[in-house]
C-alpha cells in the first residue's frame, strides 16, 4: 500500500486507464492482423486483470485479497506470457517484458502482506509503509528502477521514435502506438509504486 494519497490517486487513475483500454481491446473485433484472436484475447483480459491488481494493491482495502490469490494468478499471467515468448517466432522482447513484469507484479503480491504488516497501516511519519532494510527492499528497488526505465522503452516504441516501432510490430501504421504508450504507463506505474514502497 502506498500511503501518499496524491500518488496514490496518480497511479490509480494511470492504472484504471490502462485497465480501460484493454478492456475496450477486449471488446472490440479484432484486428485483421490479430491471430489467433483467442490469444489475443485473453492477452488483453490479462491486462486487464494487471492494472486492476495494481489498484488494489495500493490501496489499503487491497490488503483484504489473500496473497496467495495474488500469486497464483499472476504467476499463471507470467506463464502464459512466457509461453506466448517460447511460441513466437519474432518479436519475444514484448511477452518477455510482461512476463517479467507481471512476474514482479506475483512478487509484489508477496512481499506486501508481510511489508504491511510493518507499516503501522501506513500511518508513519513519511506517510507511507517502507520495506525493512535488507534483501526484500533491494529487490523492490532493482524491480522498481528496472520497470521505470523500461517505460522509457515503451514511450518511445509509441512515439515511434527511431523508428521502433517500425522494427518491431505488423500492426497498420498509425500516428501513435496506444498499446505500447499504455505499456509504458503501466510499466512506469508499477516501478513507481515499488519505489515509493522502499
Amino acid at each position: 500500500m502506498i500511503g501518499i494519497a496524491p500518488l496514490r490517486w496518480l497511479l490509480t487513475v494511470a492504472f484504471g486507464g490502462a485497465a480501460v483500454f484493454h478492456l475496450l481491446r477486449c471488446l472490440r473485433p479484432p484486428a485483421a492482423w490479430l491471430s489467433p484472436v483467442a490469444g489475443h484475447r485473453l492477452s488483453e483480459m490479462l491486462h486487464l486483470v494487471m492494472g486492476l491488481s495494481m489498484i488494489a494493491m495500493i490501496w489499503p482495502w487491497g490488503a483484504a485479497v489473500p496473497a496467495a490469490a495474488w500469486i497464483v494468478v499472476l504467476l499463471m499471467s507470467t506463464g502464459w506470457f512466457v509461453a506466448r515468448a517460447v511460441r513466437t517466432s519474432r518479436h519475444r522482447a514484448v511477452p518477455v517484458f510482461i512476463a517479467t513484469a507481471t512476474g514482479t507484479m506475483a512478487w509484489m503480491g508477496a512481499w506486501i502482506p508481510g511489508h504491511a504488516s510493518t507499516s503501522g497501516g501506513g500511518m508513519d511519519m513519511a506517510g507511507m509503509g517502507h520495506a525493512p532494510v535488507g534483501c526484500a527492499g533491494w529487490v523492490a528497488a532493482l524491480l522498481g528502477g528496472y520497470l521505470v526505465l523500461a517505460a522509457f522503452w515503451w514511450v518511445g516504441r509509441a512515439m515511434r521514435i527511431g523508428g521502433l516501432s517500425a522494427a518491431t510490430t505488423d500492426e497498420p501504421a498509425c500516428p501513435l502506438d496506444w498499446s505500447a504508450l499504455c505499456h509504458g504507463v503501466m510499466s512506469a506505474g508499477m516501478g513507481i509504486a515499488l519505489l515509493a514502497m522502499v
